[in-house]
């Protein structure tokens, strides 16, 4: 996991680089061999072009020559930038060399089939937890099964056309998900949200309710409701709970899901 959030953190750095290596040209043809020198602070402020090497540098007027200003400092900023991004690289490079193949939670994935049914890991690799939270086995929703009528990729029934972009998105993106696994709240007794998804990378479980009927006043009435239960469980919005809408002006998209995926479970 560690070598993959390390990964995600090298390639923005490499965006960054190219970016800056981009706009250097332009900056570069600003009064070239000279710098930005500023006196003074607040309303008291001179700004000065110094030449490598000199002590004193030519005037540069806030009324005439501010775009100037501008530049020189965007100027020195992208070659520091780009000094500290390459530094950043160079140890991300070195780590990533250096870094074992086998990571501690993949050892037992060494041993065969029949020695590995006699450990028991101090902690599952992603993938063995993965196995065992999917295959946790839970009563099904029998209740308005007859409304379930559109099939989602995995092979479920479900409620709506939007319950299926959903499960697809998901079983796409290889999130882990169960789709109406029941959860116990106090104010509502047992229910069962949409689906129970897992962010395999932070192995937090999180519940996704769609509610896909917004622009019917009576059932925002009951959504209201339905997510102040869920609070009063310790189940917030943002936190552990995902929460979509949609109304007859404002449908569900794939956008959004993949968005909404990419910000709790990715």
């Amino acid at each position: 996991m560690l070598k993959e959030v390390v990964e995600e953190r090298r390639q923005h750095l490499l965006m960054l680089l190219r970016k800056c290596e981009k706009e250097a040209p332009a900056y570069n043809k600003v009064m070239p061999g000279c710098r930005l020198k500023i006196h003074g602070a607040g309303k008291y402020v001179s700004y000065y072009a110094l030449e490598k090497g000199k002590r004193t540098g030519k005037y540069l007027s806030k009324k005439t020559s501010m775009e100037m200003i501008r530049k020189l400092a965007m100027k020195d900023y992208n070659e520091k930038l780009q000094g500290q991004l390459r530094k950043e690289l160079a140890v991300i490079d070195k780590f990533v060399k250096s870094y074992p193949e086998v990571t501690a939670e993949e050892v037992q994935n060494l041993y065969t089939q029949e020695m590995q049914k006699l450990i028991i890991p101090i902690e599952l690799s992603d993938e063995a937890y993965i196995k065992a939270w999917q295959e946790k086995e839970y009563v099904i929703n029998d209740k308005y099964k007859e409304h379930c009528i559109f099939t989602t990729s995995r092979g479920e029934r479900v409620r709506s056309k939007s319950e299926v972009l959903i499960a697809d998105t998901l079983y796409r993106e290889k999130i882990p998900y169960h789709y109406e696994k029941p959860v116990y709240v106090s104010t509502m007794g047992e229910c069962n949200p949409d689906f129970s998804v897992l962010n395999v990378r932070t192995r937090k479980e999180y519940i996704w309710e769609h509610f896909g009927m917004m622009s019917n006043p009576d059932y925002v009435l009951c959504v209201v409701g339905k997510l102040q239960k869920y609070c009063m469980e310790g189940y917030y919005p943002g936190q552990n709970l995902i929460v979509t809408f949609e109304d007859e002006r404002h449908p569900l998209t794939p956008d959004i899901i993949q968005e909404t995926i990419r910000a709790y479970l990715q």
